[in-house]
């Protein structure tokens, strides 16, 4: 999942800058995209956001109380000058491909489509989601549920059920442990395997030598020290590598 964020800074900058920092830790989530973060000095502000929705596959709009904007001399909001960044921004979203969620912060309802200008109208007919700032972890939960689908198992305390808990120093040694014990059994049953097989060569050391041609026993018991070391370095780190591809699902 790549996300991108749109927001007016005077009105949900505070909420934007959490929620990246929250998605920022979900295994899940590849990317966030933050405008005060992704646009360089001297970029073009309209050709960065297109070539940034056209790579993340959710775009979230952050919608609060203060949304639209100040209301101007003839009565309209910001969001209905032609040169605003959030209009800009959401137009461009709705163009794209990304999937857009709005999210409104507490007490914030939809606009209504008079309440928007003419290239902001399909907005309103999107589903939002409410978000509330006492419940923030718990509604982000939500909101990952809804859009990635529903996490196996519950959640301990008040963190993210999205969130991979920390890797303790005992948690680190079982799993060492556990592929080193996984490694050593595959070694042994090999042996077995091979001892039990009718090939002529009763232990692996034979085995090796016959296979490769290998004329000196020392060699080829050299070899079979390679092997065995390289199997349990990888038994090893499997379970690291397993527990680090099932965060990024």
């Amino acid at each position: 999942m790549k996300a991108f964020l749109s927001y007016r800074r005077a009105d949900s900058q505070a909420t934007a800058g959490r929620m990246a920092q929250f998605l920022d830790g979900i295994p899940a989530v590849d990317e966030v995209f933050l405008d005060v973060d992704g646009i360089a000095p001297g970029e073009n502000f309209e050709r960065k956001i297109q070539d940034t929705l056209a790579q993340v596959s959710h775009a979230f709009v952050l919608i609060g109380l203060q949304w639209a904007g100040p209301a101007g001399a003839g009565g309209k909001t910001r969001l209905f000058d032609d040169d605003d960044m959030v209009r800009r921004e959401v137009r461009l979203a709705l163009a794209s491909r990304a999937r857009l969620v709005p999210i409104l912060l507490d007490d914030t309802r939809m606009p209504r489509p008079a309440d928007l200008p003419p290239d902001l109208k399909a907005l309103s007919s999107i589903n939002a989601f409410s978000l509330r700032t006492a419940h923030f972890d718990e509604d982000m939960d939500d909101l990952l549920d809804a859009l990635l689908g529903t996490k196996a198992g519950g959640r301990k305390g008040r963190g993210s059920r999205w969130r991979q808990a920390p890797l303790t120093l005992a948690g680190a040694a079982w799993r060492v442990a556990a592929g080193l014990a996984a490694g050593a059994v595959l070694m042994v049953g090999a042996g077995l395997a091979n001892r039990w097989a009718d090939n002529g060569c009763p232990h692996l050391v034979c085995t090796l030598q016959s296979t490769f041609g290998i004329t000196a026993e020392a060699d080829a018991l050299g070899l079979l020290w390679m092997i065995g070391i390289a199997v349990l370095a990888l038994s090893a780190a499997a379970p690291f590598v397993l527990r680090w591809w099932s965060g990024r699902r």
